[in-house]
């Protein structure tokens, strides 16, 4: 399903949390890079519709994000940077809420996979507000892939895991983009962006000052990792 995103733009009062911003995506994994306030959020929360453009159009595949909101968010899966989840309810409550907002008619299999998936089984009559903030961010990724969106979007998905959910969620990623779908990924862990993405955006204060492959960005920079790469293009030179 292909993502167009027309010069959107986003203002605060006097500031510009987001300069005009275009991109076109379909079944690729693109990495969305940038100091903290370099407007990743502001252009995720825009994408998912949680907040309006200032300016600008969103369309995913033949849906435009302001004339059919909740048909839109149909088709997303969200993980947000600071998940909030229902503190009273417990991870199978949560994850079958979830599904029938997306209207998944039988999700009960699908649950007990994201379960076994986590080791949150012993966890699932728990309630969430119970649990360690390592567990609430695993109940929080299930939930995003949960019915299988076609586009993920997904902002800082590894805080809060250890280093062996690390790795499994980001063979996850891999694999559910080799099945089709389409992610937009964040982070500040380079080597996940470098190794993930085949596409990366690098935002400064709102702005595009790179886009291309790791490897391009890299090879444009002459450096060796990718993580010296991003802090080349994000130092503040003013």
């Amino acid at each position: 399903m292909l993502l167009s995103v027309s010069n959107v733009t986003k203002r605060y009062g006097d500031l510009v949390a987001l300069h005009p911003f275009s991109m076109e995506l379909e079944c690729q994994i693109y990495g969305l890079i940038g100091n903290n306030g370099a407007g990743k959020s502001t252009l995720m929360k825009m994408i998912v519709g949680l907040i309006p453009p200032g300016k600008g159009k969103i369309v995913l595949g033949d849906l435009n994000a302001k004339e059919s909101p909740e048909e839109v968010k149909q088709y997303i899966g969200y993980l947000p940077e600071s998940p909030l989840l229902y503190p009273r309810l417990t991870p199978e409550e949560f994850l079958r809420y979830v599904a029938e907002i997306r209207g998944i008619a039988a999700p009960e299999e699908e649950i007990e996979q994201w379960l076994n998936l986590f080791s949150l089984s012993e966890k699932r009559n728990a309630f969430l507000n119970d649990l360690s903030y390592g567990m609430k961010k695993k109940i929080a990724i299930s939930a995003a892939f949960i019915g299988k969106p076609p586009l993920l979007v997904l902002d800082e998905p590894f805080n809060g895991l250890d280093v062996a959910t690390m790795e499994a969620l980001s063979e996850m990623i891999v694999k559910y983009h080799k099945d089709g779908a389409t992610i937009i990924l964040s982070s500040h862990l380079m080597a996940y962006i470098d190794r993930l993405c085949q596409q990366v955006v690098i935002l400064k204060k709102g702005k595009v000052v790179a886009q291309g492959s790791p490897d391009d960005l890299k090879k444009e920079t002459n450096q060796d990792t990718f993580h010296d790469t991003f802090l080349y293009y994000s130092r503040d030179s003013e």
